[in-house]
């Protein structure tokens, strides 16, 4: 019996780095810090002089993407301070001469953008935005749910706004197969010994069996002894073109109500920031 197993080492490499997404090794005691009035004062000064070299949301251009980097490289308010004000040698990062206060409004908005996008003041009408991921056009229910309502084929996103910043809530919206780093959601077509070809979204694979959500959401275990072959997609079973079938104001609007998608309150999140 010949399997063949296409493997993408691109998965399995940053699989643990999931986990960290947003992570910071210290958060500064400075004031800044989780200040909404700071924050929007450092993003006026992140898109006059940053945003040029690392887009305006933060998620790269001729700069590094600064959203992703806590991905592999959890970040540090004192190292984004330092940075901001010493710049980096031997890159294109230079050094600046503004005062404190204006460098760490500058170091709380990065922090807030490459954080949980629940936690920010995010652009876009929710109610709107909810319809949009209800609705015909979109389709994301189809795949997806929230709080038990949707469907399965698609991850859980009851807690997409809790664990995501938004820019990398867009990304997995207009190009989701840029960067497949969910392991666990690969589209994936199973040929049986039997000759039957099952088509859906993997879910705990291993060498001994193969749990799969097949295109009608119904959950599958299948014994591997029983695989003849097991093709692993390059792609997302995501589609691609939201980017083209949405407006920019229909766009905006389902992100803010990803955004709020999260297992906790607003008020637990103040009270965290006050402790």
């Amino acid at each position: 019996m010949v399997r063949t197993m296409r493997l993408y080492a691109c998965l399995l490499l940053a699989l643990p780095l999931v986990a960290q997404h947003g992570r910071y090794l210290n958060e500064s005691k400075n004031p800044a810090i989780g200040n909404p009035e700071a924050i929007a004062a450092g993003g006026k000064l992140f898109n006059g002089s940053c945003a040029g070299c690392h887009g305006r949301d933060g998620a790269g251009g001729r700069g590094p993407n600064l959203v992703r980097r806590a991905l592999w490289h959890p970040l540090s308010d004192d190292a984004i301070f330092k940075s901001i004000r010493d710049g980096v040698p031997g890159a294109d990062m230079p050094p600046t001469k503004l005062p404190d206060d204006q460098t760490w409004n500058l170091v709380a908005f990065v922090h807030a953008i490459s954080g949980p996008a629940f936690e920010n003041r995010n652009p876009g009408d929710p109610e709107a935005g909810s319809k949009v991921f209800w609705g015909s056009k979109a389709g994301c229910s189809n795949c997806h749910s929230i709080r038990g309502k949707g469907g399965r084929m698609g991850p859980d996103l009851s807690n997409i706004g809790g664990s995501r910043p938004l820019a990398v809530i867009r990304e997995a919206i207009v190009e989701p197969s840029k960067d497949l780093f969910l392991l666990g959601n690969e589209a994936v077509t199973v040929t049986l010994n039997s000759g039957e070809t099952i088509k859906g979204v993997a879910r705990n694979r291993s060498n001994y069996s193969l749990q799969i959500i097949d295109r009608a959401g119904t959950l599958r275990l299948i014994d591997m002894a029983g695989v003849k072959d097991l093709a692993v997609s390059s792609k997302s079973p995501m589609p691609d073109g939201y980017a083209q079938k949405l407006t920019s104001e229909e766009m905006t609007d389902l992100l803010a109500f990803l955004a709020r998608q999260a297992l906790r309150t607003a008020e637990d999140t103040y009270s965290r920031g006050k402790n």
